[in-house]
Order: structure tokens, then sequence, then C-alpha cells
């Protein structure tokens, strides 16, 4: 079943160890294989009575690449509804991307600067300069790419459904 979300050869390479996944690359596995990433070790909610509370100083977080763009998830806590993501916004072509990708839950996208090209299934594009901001339900596959300015940094916090894991945050392609 993943053949049919990834090609044989790139299987080939992450089992062989001569790639790493991405996490983009991850979550088309686990939508091939036909199961989630709360069944997976380490998804954990937090024990009853602790509370979320997590700080990430300046240059903090977990580095990482989302759908040909830089992310740096701010905090990756499994128990949190809500991920985080400072990502930098290079290419401005939808097919470099993968084209359109959906995950469940909503996202909120605020522009900090340079100007970012927002698709979204049924919709016309939107150009997003630095201030603007989207709120939109997730499962309508969308993408993000650099818009005239050639780059964008953009604040991304997705809200996700109870036990979906940070390495969803780049999506499933569209079919």
């Amino acid at each position: 079943m993943a053949e049919q979300i990834l090609p044989a050869a790139t299987l080939s390479r992450i089992e062989n160890n001569k790639m790493s996944p991405t996490f983009g690359v991850l979550a088309r596995v686990m939508v091939g294989l036909g199961t989630d990433w709360a069944g997976l070790p380490g998804a954990q909610p937090l024990p009853s009575g602790e509370r979320l509370l997590s700080f990430a100083d300046p240059g903090e977080g977990q580095s990482t690449e989302i759908r040909q763009s830089s992310a740096r998830i701010l905090h990756a806590s499994d128990a949190a509804r809500q991920l985080p993501l400072l990502v930098e916004v290079h290419t401005g072509d939808l097919d470099e991307v993968g084209g359109l990708a959906a995950h469940p839950g909503e996202e909120f996208c605020y522009v900090l600067s340079g100007t970012l090209l927002l698709h979204m299934q049924g919709h016309a594009p939107r150009v997003m300069k630095a201030g603007a901001s989207a709120l939109f339900d997730s499962s309508v596959p969308h993408a993000d790419v650099a818009g005239a300015s050639g780059s964008a940094k953009v604040l991304i916090v997705s809200q996700r459904p109870p036990g979906y894991s940070p390495e969803m945050a780049a999506g499933t392609p569209s079919t």
C-alpha cells in the first residue's frame, strides 16, 4: 500500500539506510499503511493531573524540512493540541512542494516577513504580505509557496486532534 503513496525506489533507499525520510515522507508512509501516529510508541498523553507547560528561547526548537520549506517545531509535545511552527518558505512552485495536501485539524497562518501565496482547493490563490493571517480547516487540501518577494517567514499554528503527532504537520497529498 505504501508504494501507492511513494515510489518503490524511495522505500528501498529508506529501508537500506541510504536516505533519511523527512516528516512528509513518513506521513505518506503512514497513510499508505492505513494507520495513524497515535498508535506509535512515544505518543503519550500527559499523566493525570499534570498540565502542559513549554518554553522555547530564540533559536530553539526541532529543525526539520516540511514540503521543501525549512521549519522549526517550536514546541513538539505529544500531549499538546497545538503545533506551533516557524517556517521559511523559499519555493514559489506549487508542484515543487508536492501540490495541495491536507491534514486533520485547523491551521492558523501569520506572515512575519516576505510574501506568501496560500493555495486552497476550491479557492483562488491568496497573496499574503507581512502582517496578513489566515485561519482555515486544514482538512481542505492546501499549500504555502513563496510569493513575488521570493521567500516568506511564517508562523503556523496547527490545531490537531488528540493523538496527532507533530510529524503529521507535513500533511498528506490530495488525490
